[in-house]
């Protein structure tokens, strides 16, 4: 999937929600699909406590360890083999610094050794989530912290 690409999968259609930007702004189902279905991912964000906590741990993470890629993998992301490159694997973690989102929405990543496609993501996410509703996008490389690792961010709730 190519940097930019945004997906957003649900059914049913949404109203645009009302947009407007603070930094403790807490992000709502229909805020966060619709920014990213539109491709303003930027839009959505850690509030700022979290913010300040994830910021000091970048800081001492890349003092230990040099890269956060070192660190992943020698402490989180142990990958299997490749034998697929079709369906390489994937490692599902929580965001341990997930945006500020409502209550009932999941931020989780879906960390790869190489970039995955469209069609292998939804798969993952009908067979292992198929209970939630799911919108999910690739950071642009602008705004990336670890970007020798490919992964994905998914927001999910339980459907109604």
């Amino acid at each position: 999937m190519p940097p930019n690409t945004v997906v957003a999968t649900t059914t049913g259609s949404l109203s645009e929600p009302t947009i407007k930007y603070n930094e403790d702004d807490v992000f709502t189902w229909e805020q966060v699909y619709h920014y990213v279905s539109t491709n303003q991912i930027k839009n959505i964000h850690r509030n700022k406590q979290v913010q300040t906590v994830y910021d000091a741990w970048m800081k001492d993470t890349l003092a230990n360890y040099g890269t956060i890629e070192k660190y992943l993998l020698t402490t989180k992301l142990k990958f299997e083999a490749m034998t697929d490159p079709n369906c390489p694997p994937v490692i599902i973690l929580p965001n341990d610094f997930p945006y500020s989102v409502t209550p009932g929405i999941h931020h989780i990543l879906l960390w790869s050794q190489i970039p995955l496609t469209r069609l292998y993501i939804q798969h993952i996410l009908d067979t292992k989530y198929a209970e939630f509703e799911c919108v999910y996008f690739v950071n642009p490389p602008e705004i990336q912290s670890v970007r020798k690792l490919p992964h994905v961010h998914v927001f999910m709730r339980r459907r109604f």
